[in-house]
Order: structure tokens, then sequence, then C-alpha cells
């Protein structure tokens, strides 16, 4: 129903987060848990928009955390969040939801 809007939207999606991952890596190594949160935030919200709730729960993991400053390895939190967002590409390139 929204055709080229949604492929739009999967490219900037695509395009903005590699900075918000790269965000997440720096206040993971500090920690930073408001800069943690906020990044999160965003990209729990962006990626659930696009249908990728793998990738949007992991991120919800990170933002709860750290908004109770009790996030235990953020860095090893950050990877996992890093590694869905690999799969969460792959498969919205190819056209395919990440729903499961």
């Amino acid at each position: 129903m929204l055709g080229d809007e949604v492929d739009r939207l999967v490219d900037v999606f695509l395009e903005d987060t590699p900075r918000l991952l790269a965000r997440l890596e720096i206040a993971a190594a500090a920690p930073d848990y408001d800069a943690l949160r906020d990044a999160a935030h965003s990209l729990k919200s962006s990626s659930a928009n696009l249908g990728a709730m793998l990738l949007s729960a992991a991120a919800k993991r990170i933002e709860h955390g750290a908004r109770e400053r009790n996030l235990a390895r953020p860095a090893v939190a950050v990877a996992l969040v890093t590694n869905e967002f690999a799969r969460a590409r792959r498969m919205l390139r190819s056209g395919t939801r990440t729903t499961t």
C-alpha cells in the first residue's frame, strides 16, 4: 500500500542505524547510561516501525537496563544489537520483515 514510501523508509533506516550503533558502542565503553538509553530508544522505535521486532526487542532491553542504570555487560548487549541489525538489514533488503 505504501509502495515507494516503504522503500525510502527502509533506505533511511539502513543509512541511519549504523550511526546509532556507533553511539551505542561509544556509550557502552564508558558506560554512559543516558546516551545508551537515548540511542537504544531511537533504535527500538525505528526498527519496530519497519517490522524488525527482534532488533526492537534487543534495543528495548538496553533502553530499560540503561534507564535503571543496571545493564550487565553493556558492550555485550550492544554486540547483540549489532548482530541483530545485520540480520534485520538482510531481511529488509530482501523485502522480508523480521517479525519473528
